[in-house]
């Protein structure tokens, strides 16, 4: 698989993930009674912001861990 394509599958599953783990995160909270989208949506809005903030994070840190050029001990 070429770099671009490998970009595209990650960048790809990335949006995937995030979107559809925030809705089953917030769906969770609503079906435990956390919040309620009858009394507005600032129960949302707070776990598509934290969601967001945890999930940009770790991709961060994922793509440092894949593209990681420092040299390890094996290299000769």
């Amino acid at each position: 698989m070429t770099g671009n394509l490998q970009a595209i599958g990650f960048l790809f599953a990335w949006v995937l993930g995030w979107g559809v783990g925030g809705s089953l995160i917030d769906a969770g909270l609503i079906e435990f009674g956390v919040y309620s989208l009858e009394t507005g949506q600032i129960g949302t809005a707070i776990t598509f912001f934290l969601w967001s903030l945890l999930w940009g994070w770790g991709g961060f840190r994922l793509y440092q861990t894949l593209t990681d050029s420092s040299p390890s001990q094996d290299d000769p």
